[in-house]
């Protein structure tokens, strides 16, 4: 054995070593806490059993609150902070022509860390960010020019209120424009800005606003402007000025604070909505997010961040706030925020600070290389700008810092190939065993879990069902089978939520549910899985199925972004739980690869894995069987057996005949949309009406 194979050997010995003693300090912990019986206790002749560690320490300890601080990434953007909070003061090559531009930069991140979050996360693309950037800077001017005394006219508390203004104008905004989608939404934020840019330049409202003036003489650090100015801004409490540089001190703080109040929100439940979201609404909406909600919660925070960058824009870079000269001033300028995105990186973290610091750049050396090449190049900026995103929307669709997160993931993929990583460790029954809900669902209903009476979905003259009526009894596996185009997946859509019937009714557990959003069934314990895989292909595997918790959680939009001991202790808590329900599926060791590298078989398994996350009362399966070799085919029997063994009710669409027939209790056919068998598997094989439909009359007859 050579050195460093020595070396590796000890270091796995002493990992081992270090996870036996952690396994049972956890067990006594959840011990003392009633969460494991005597039973789980990690022997001492034994290798560590780590269902403790995945259990009990990861329910028991929460990630620490700061603990982002002490990753990669986390660490980088802490020295830029020390290294931008230090440039005035200690460092050398400050430069006061410059000094101005760099905030500029700052402020501009700002906004569009807002807008990633509603365009890069959450799929929605706003195309009227100038505006929230002028209310923020409009609200400012007002109240430090028009309540000069008082609480109302001070700066700071301009700044706060110009973010309330900002999160309000955006759900006003949201609530209309987010009910269409792509380019439609685009399109209706675009109207935004001649609308507010008639509105603040209007003579009606200039008492308010100034009117084609605007504002001056608004409140701003001393030494910002080339005049002296009227008003400066002081030091909260104290009443000293505050200089530039005090200023830019501010300013650089609360980018920080943004920067990771928006990391939080992107790293908890609902920026696993939001992604799921962007990339299927079908799904997320079966996962039980409340698709419309979230994305109103990110258009939100997204004016709400440009509101506050526009105040403080207003504060220290002019000292006053106008309309400009027209309208395509702002349109420009909103459309110049989106291409920093697409430069730094959509949906992505650092994304913003690299695209608002590269395309200023470009900005300010356009001019220069006009100067060089004796043309006026200054009036191309704009022109310029649309190539530049589209090349690199072509080139590089992640932007900038997408490149340097797949070459790192590349790295890290080779790393893994040639230092493999030990097979995840057992988990605890209670986290492996999927168990129907108990509560809402769970008891109402009686034997019938669900039911349709005389239920029909009609498309135009098409009656895809036809008052089709069946009872799934609690505790079987009953499955639904019929020729192909025989209705079978509109009655499943019908039964979950995605559709409406025209008649009959749709009852689950004893309450009629049909008419109902598709979040009000998952909310109740009924989970789908869908015949074409609606996977969020991004993410990674375990995310997938932690988003299937999304509504066993209760944690909120706040306490998210400001990581409360509630939050982290539920996002630990849910996080053991997807890894046990991924081990009992069989991808325990594929938890941190992205979705869309499995094997479709893979595939297959977490969409079942995601939806027993909901911890259902009924597992509706749509076709699961499709695109499976013979093997997989006889795994995937097995897992619907020890589904039902939990106590789920199991409801089956399949075409596999051994599949169906090896796992239902009952069975129930369509034909031409109507109903024309239900009974158990030997009733159905010898129905004659059920082989006339499959294989035809005359061939029966033959």
């Amino acid at each position: 054995m050579s050195l460093i194979d020595q070396i590796r050997e000890a270091n796995r010995q002493a990992v081992a070593e270090r996870e036996r003693r952690r396994a049972l300090k956890a067990w006594a912990r959840a011990r003392a806490a009633g969460a494991v019986g005597e039973a789980a206790m990690p022997g001492e002749a034994r290798v560590p059993d780590t269902a403790l560690e995945d259990a009990a320490e990861l329910a028991l300890r929460p990630e620490r609150r700061l603990s982002v601080f002490a990753t990669p990434g986390g660490i980088g953007f802490t020295l830029l902070l020390i290294f931008l909070l230090a440039w005035p003061f200690a460092l050398p090559g400050f430069d006061p022509s410059t000094f101005l531009e760099v905030q500029k930069i700052l402020a501009a991140a700002i906004v569009v860390i807002g807008l990633n979050l509603i365009a890069g996360f959450t799929g929605q693309l706003s195309l009227g960010q100038k505006i929230f950037v002028l209310i923020g800077g409009y609200t400012v001017g007002v109240m430090t020019t028009r309540f000069d005394s008082g609480m109302l006219g001070n700066h700071w508390i301009a700044l706060v209120i110009a973010l309330a203004l900002g999160a309000i104008a955006g759900a006003m905004l949201g609530l209309p424009a987010l009910r269409v989608k792509g380019a439609y939404l685009s399109i209706v934020t675009l109207a935004f800005v001649p609308i507010f840019y008639t509105l603040f330049n209007s003579e009606l409202f200039k008492p308010v606003f100034g009117g084609a003036q605007g504002i001056g003489d608004i409140a701003t650090p001393i030494g910002n402007v080339a005049r002296p100015p009227n008003r400066t801004v002081t030091f909260p409490f104290t009443g000293n000025a505050m200089t530039d540089i005090d200023y830019y001190v501010f300013l650089v703080l609360i980018f920080g604070l943004l920067f990771f109040l928006a990391r939080n929100i992107v790293k908890s439940r609902w920026g696993r909505a939001m992604t799921a979201v962007r990339e299927s609404e079908i799904a997320a909406k079966s996962s039980g997010v409340r698709v419309y909600k979230v994305k109103v919660a990110a258009f939100m925070v997204s004016a709400a961040y440009a509101s506050l960058a526009g105040a403080l824009l207003t504060t220290f870079s002019t000292a006053q706030i106008s309309p400009e000269s027209a309208a395509a001033i702002h349109i420009r300028d909103s459309f110049v925020y989106v291409v920093m995105m697409i430069i730094g990186g959509t949906g992505t973290l650092a994304g913003p600070l690299v695209g608002a610091a590269l395309v200023s750049l470009i900005r300010v050396m356009i001019p220069k290389v006009g100067e060089l090449i004796s043309f006026d190049l200054k009036r191309w900026t704009t022109t310029l700008l649309a190539v530049l995103a589209l090349i690199s929307v072509v080139t590089a669709p992640a932007g900038t810092v997408g490149i340097i997160n797949d070459r790192i993931a590349r790295r890290r993929t080779r790393r893994r190939h040639r230092h493999p990583e030990p097979t995840p460790p057992p988990l605890p029954d209670s986290l492996v065993r999927p168990k129907p809900r108990a509560g809402a669902g769970a008891a109402g209903g009686g034997d019938v879990v669900m039911e349709t009476r005389e239920m029909s979905k009609i498309f135009g003259g098409l009656r895809a069902n036809d008052a089709v009526s069946i009872q799934v009894r609690r505790g079987t596996a009953h499955s639904l089978i019929g020729p192909n185009g025989s209705g079978k997946t509109t009655f499943i859509n019908v039964v979950t939520g995605v559709y409406a019937p025209e008649e009959g009714s749709v009852h689950f557990a004893g309450e009629r549910i049909d008419g109902k959003p598709a979040f009000v069934t998952v909310e109740r314990g009924m989970g789908r899985t869908f015949q074409n895989l609606q996977l969020w292909r991004r993410m990674s595997v375990i995310e997938n199925v932690m988003v299937g918790m999304h509504v066993r959680v209760r944690s909120g939009f706040v306490g998210n972004m400001i990581r409360t001991p509630r939050s982290r202790r539920e996002e630990a808590e849910i996080k053991a739980r997807a890894m046990g329900l991924l081990q009992f599926v069989g991808l325990a060791a594929m938890a941190d690869a992205p979705a869309g590298a499995l094997p479709y078989g893979k595939q297959r398994y977490l969409e079942i894995a995601r939806a027993l996350a909901l911890d259902p009362v009924l597992l509706i399966l749509d076709e699961p069987a499709a695109g499976l070799n013979p093997a997989e085919v006889h795994d995937l029997m097995e897992l619907i057996r020890r589904i039902k063994a939990t106590g789920i009710t199991v409801f089956l669409i399949e075409h596999h005949m051994d599949l169906v027939m090896g796992v239902s209790d009952r069975i129930s056919v369509l034909d031409y949309g109507s109903k024309i068998a239900d009974g158990t598997p030997g009733e159905i094989q010898a129905n004659q009406r059920v082989v006339e439909a499959y294989l035809g009359a005359e061939m029966v007859e033959a």
